[in-house]
């Protein structure tokens, strides 16, 4: 299976190609307008089809394209594959405003092509099994990060979206009673507090980005049960008034950790099997409509 990666910064060299090069049924195609950032990746990971133009891509038959490029770029440079039907990988967020991810999405359903946003907190594996009971009773999610206030639109599309969609576990938030407050920095957003109730649980999110440290924690409330995780590699479960450490298992790889081996391994099956799930669709509607609801409102206020 031939699959292209378009755009070679960061998330990229760091996050996918450690990986995507470890999978041997795959063969990878690098593509970039930097002809040094080019030669330079594909001599480090031993790749030998590259090219600098996108579209010459269909020409050397590929199967799939994951779409790492800047987050303006993502929607027509997906647009171009799915109306040729290939299937897309895209990179949160896979539009600028939801006008476009709506026309995104009603395309791959015209075209029956899969797109697969790149959402790699839905497969951390250490509380991916707690996400999903149905007993929940409540969760809390914050993300955080050092002197980083800014725009409405950078803060929720590049960040907050992340703590949104994992709060997002059935593909309804941008239907709920959403409580939102905001903390800023002159014209610049420094924090926002998310919180609804749904089914008789409990959600409520926070970024912080004048926060003392870059961190992330998860807490999930059950009956008589809860657990605390302050990173991706382990917690604590409390029952019966005892604490239970919880921890990955040693020389577990980060890139594992931090979901993006799951997600890899469920692109390649979307993409070989050209059937996307339409529950995880709905919720990558929902996730991208609730974001420009925030940033609108967050904007007029």
């Amino acid at each position: 299976m031939k699959i292209a990666i378009i755009g070679l910064g960061d998330i990229a060299t760091k996050a996918y190609l450690p990986l995507l090069t470890r999978m041997s049924e795959l063969d990878l195609v690098l593509c970039t307008r930097n002809p040094e950032k080019l030669a330079a990746v594909a001599r480090e990971y031993r790749i030998a089809e590259t090219c600098t133009n996108f579209r010459k891509l269909v020409e050397m038959n590929v199967d799939g394209v994951m779409i790492h490029t800047n987050s303006e770029t993502h929607a027509p440079i997906a647009t171009f594959f799915i109306e040729q039907g290939i299937p897309v990988f895209v990179d949160k967020p896979a539009a600028l405003n939801f006008s476009d991810y709506q026309k995104l999405h009603d395309l791959a359903e015209q075209k029956s092509v899969p797109l697969f946003v790149g959402f790699n907190r839905r497969y951390i594996p250490i509380w991916r099994s707690l996400v999903a009971r149905d007993d929940l009773r409540s969760i809390s999610w914050h993300k955080h990060r050092l002197n980083l206030a800014g725009a409405a639109q950078d803060f929720v599309l590049d960040d907050m979206i992340h703590v949104i969609d994992s709060l997002n576990l059935d593909g309804e938030i941008d239907k709920q009673d959403v409580q939102i407050s905001v903390q800023r920095k002159g014209g610049d957003i420094a924090m926002i507090n998310l919180s609804w109730e749904e089914n008789g649980t409990l959600f409520s999110g926070q970024m912080n980005r004048q926060f003392g440290k870059t961190c992330e924690s998860v807490s999930l409330c059950f009956e008589n049960e809860a657990y605390q995780f302050d990173s991706f590699l382990c917690g604590e479960k409390f029952e019966n008034g005892k604490t239970e450490r919880i921890e990955m298992p040693d020389w577990t790889d980060t890139l594992e950790t931090k979901g993006f081996k799951g997600m890899l391994e469920d692109w390649v099956r979307v993409a070989k099997s050209g059937k996307g799930d339409e529950q995880v669709q709905l919720r990558n509607l929902s996730t991208h409509a609730f974001c420009e609801r925030l940033v609108r409102e967050i904007s007029s206020s």
